[in-house]
C-alpha cells in the first residue's frame, strides 16, 4: 500500500513538474518582454519606424502593377525586393529592403518559437506588439 500511495505522488509531481505554461493573450500582454526573440522583433521594428521617412517608395502606376502581379516573386527574399525598387527609381533600395526584411524575419522567429501568439486574434498581437512598443520607448527617455 506505501509503494502504491509513494508511486501516485510521484505520478502526480511529475505531472505538474512537466505542465508547460500556458501562453495566451494574457500572458504575452504582461510577459512578452521576457522573451528574446520578442525584443529582438521591437528593435527591428523600431530601426525601420526610425528611417521610414528617409525614404520614398515608387508609386508609379508600373510599379504598383508590377507588385500586383508579381508580388510573391519579388517579396522573395531581401535581394529582389531591392531590385525591384531599384528598378523603379528608389534611391538606398538596399537598405530599405534590409530594414524591411530584418522586422519580418525577427517577427517570423518569433512566432516560430512562439506559435501560440500566432494563434491570438490580429487586434490581440497588435495590442500586444503596441504595448511592448510604446512602453520600452517610453522607459527609454
Amino acid at each position: 500500500m506505501k509503494k502504491l500511495l509513494l508511486l501516485m505522488f510521484c505520478a502526480i509531481s511529475l505531472s505538474t513538474f512537466a505542465q508547460k505554461k500556458v501562453k495566451d493573450a494574457d500572458y504575452y500582454y504582461n510577459s512578452a518582454q521576457q522573451e528574446p526573440t520578442f525584443m529582438a522583433y521591437l528593435k527591428a521594428k523600431r530601426q525601420f519606424d526610425e528611417k521610414r521617412d528617409e525614404f520614398k517608395l515608387p508609386k508609379s502606376p508600373e510599379a504598383v502593377q508590377e507588385i500586383e502581379k508579381n508580388r510573391d516573386k519579388i517579396m522573395k527574399n531581401e535581394r529582389t525586393y531591392a531590385e525591384f525598387l531599384s528598378k523603379h527609381g528608389m534611391a538606398n533600395a538596399g537598405e530599405y529592403a534590409s530594414l524591411w526584411f530584418n522586422q519580418l524575419t525577427t517577427l517570423k522567429t518569433f512566432i516560430k518559437k512562439n506559435p501560440q501568439f500566432g494563434n491570438l486574434s490580429v487586434s490581440d498581437r497588435q495590442k500586444i506588439i503596441s504595448k511592448w512598443y510604446y512602453a520600452d520607448e517610453s522607459a527609454k527617455k
